[in-house]
C-alpha cells in the first residue's frame, strides 16, 4: 500500500550509497502511523516534518530504504485495477490513508480521494465502480478529486477497506440524522397544517361575525345557523375534528362552511356597493 501511494505522490532521494523515499501526507495521524510502521516492520530510519502553508498543514516523510526495497519504490506506479478482490482492497486502503477523507455524516455525505493526476483519478474511480460504488471525478486546485456522495456507497466502501469501526460510527450518526430529518419534516408538515386550519377557522369566524352584525345570520337555514354556532365556538378545529364533534361527515361540514363564506362574501360585496352609491 505504501509503495502504491509513494508511486503516485512521492520521489526517491539520494544516490547509490543510500536511497530514501520522500513523500507528503495530509493528516498528522496517518503520517505518524507510517513512521511507526517503517521503524517497526522494516527497521527503516524515518524522518518526519510538519509544514504549515497558507491553506493547510502538510506532513513530509523521509524513509531510508533498505537496498532490497529500492526497486519496489523505483518502478512506475501501477494504475490498472487489480484483478483479485484482496488486492483491490489493499490498494484502496493505502490510497485512502494517503489521500482520502470522509466527512462526518451529520452535515453531509462526502468521501473523496485527492489524486495527483487525472489518470490516477480514473484508476481510483474504476476501482470504486468495480466495488459497486458510484463515484464522480472533478478537479480542485489542479488535482483530480474522486468523490462519493451516496451514504450507502460510502458505507460499502468503508466496509470494503476494512474500516469496520468507522462504518459503525458512520451508521450511528446517519441513523440519528435520518430520524431527526423525518421528525423535522413531520413537524413542519403539522405546523403548516395547523397554521392553515387556524387561518381558515378565523376567516370563517370573522365572516360569521359580519353576518350577525348585519342581521343576516338569523335569515340563514337552520343547518347553516347550527354550523355557524359550532365554528364560532371552535375556530381552531380542522374539518375532521369539527365533523366528529357535530356527528357529520367531513364533506357536509365543508359544504356548509363554504355556503356561509359565500353568503358573507356576497353580502360584503352588496354592502360595499351601497356605500359607494351613498358617497357618490
Amino acid at each position: 500500500m505504501l509503495g502504491i501511494y509513494f508511486g503516485s505522490r512521492g520521489r526517491l532521494l539520494g544516490d547509490q550509497r543510500g536511497r530514501s523515499a520522500y513523500f507528503s501526507l495530509l493528516r498528522n495521524h496517518v503520517a505518524r502511523k507510517v513512521v511507526r510502521l517503517g521503524r517497526a516492520v522494516d527497521q527503516m530510519d524515518a524522518k518526519y516534518q510538519a509544514v504549515k502553508t497558507r491553506k493547510r498543514m502538510s506532513f513530509f516523510i523521509e524513509l531510508a530504504l533498505p537496498t532490497e526495497l529500492v526497486p519496489a519504490f523505483s518502478q512506475p506506479p501501477v494504475q490498472a485495477t487489480p484483478d483479485a478482490a484482496c488486492d483491490r482492497k489493499a490498494m484502496l486502503r493505502g490510497l485512502f490513508l494517503g489521500c482520502g477523507s470522509v466527512n462526518a455524516p451529520n452535515t453531509r455525505y462526502h468521501l473523496e480521494f485527492v489524486a495527483p493526476t487525472r489518470s490516477w483519478g480514473r484508476s481510483i474511480a474504476s476501482m470504486l465502480e468495480s466495488s459497486g460504488v458510484k463515484a464522480g471525478i472533478t478537479e480542485r486546485g489542479g488535482q483530480a478529486v474522486v468523490y462519493v456522495k451516496d451514504g450507502d456507497g460510502i458505507v460499502r466502501l468503508l466496509s470494503t477497506m476494512g474500516a469496520n469501526r468507522a462504518v459503525m460510527e458512520f451508521e450511528n450518526v446517519r441513523v440519528v440524522r435520518e430520524v431527526s430529518g423525518e421528525v423535522n419534516r413531520r413537524l413542519n408538515f403539522e405546523t403548516a397544517n395547523i397554521g392553515k386550519t387556524i387561518g381558515s377557522g378565523l376567516r370563517q369566524a370573522v365572516a360569521i361575525e359580519a353576518l350577525e352584525a348585519e342581521g343576516k345570520l338569523a335569515t340563514l337555514p337552520p343547518a347553516l345557523r347550527e354550523m355557524a354556532r359550532w365554528r364560532r365556538a371552535n375556530p381552531e378545529l380542522n374539518l375532521g375534528e369539527l365533523a366528529d364533534r357535530m356527528n357529520l361527515s367531513k364533506s357536509a361540514v365543508n359544504h356548509r362552511l363554504r355556503r356561509i363564506q359565500q353568503v358573507a362574501d356576497s353580502n360584503g360585496g352588496s354592502s360595499r356597493s351601497k356605500e359607494q352609491r351613498r358617497s357618490a
